[in-house]
């Protein structure tokens, strides 16, 4: 099980920023809940993000995933971070930002996933 730790918790990450969608259209068509929840798993997020981070930096030391990786997990982190900032800030332009750079955290989180299953991490 730790040997696909790195990708279990990225293919976790992309989940969770998938559910962050599906949540937003749920809160925007009127489902009270749904706020409250998107609010939680936004902050959740990041701090799941450590996680794969801190994997990925270890397995690109053991030459198991490779270093640009390493720094794209940790894009992910900071990107995530971001995120959940501009999902808080009440500014319109921060709403634009935040809906696309959404879909790119879930394509980067995705892709890391898979990069790392493939390389057995």
């Amino acid at each position: 099980m730790t040997k696909r730790l790195l990708s279990v918790s990225l293919f976790v990450i992309a989940a969770g920023v998938l559910l962050q969608a599906f949540l937003a259209g749920l809160f925007i068509s009127g489902t009270g809940p749904a706020r409250m929840t998107h609010v939680i798993v936004g902050a959740v997020l990041p701090y799941l993000a450590i996680v794969p981070t801190v994997i990925a930096w270890r397995r690109s030391r053991e030459d198991v995933v490779g270093r640009g990786d390493a720094v794209s997990a940790t894009v992910l982190l900071g990107g995530l971070w971001v995120q959940e900032a501009l999902g808080h800030m009440p500014f319109a332009i921060s709403t634009t930002i935040h809906v696309p750079f959404g879909v790119v955290l879930f394509t980067l989180s995705f892709y890391l996933g898979i990069r790392a299953y493939q390389a057995g991490a």
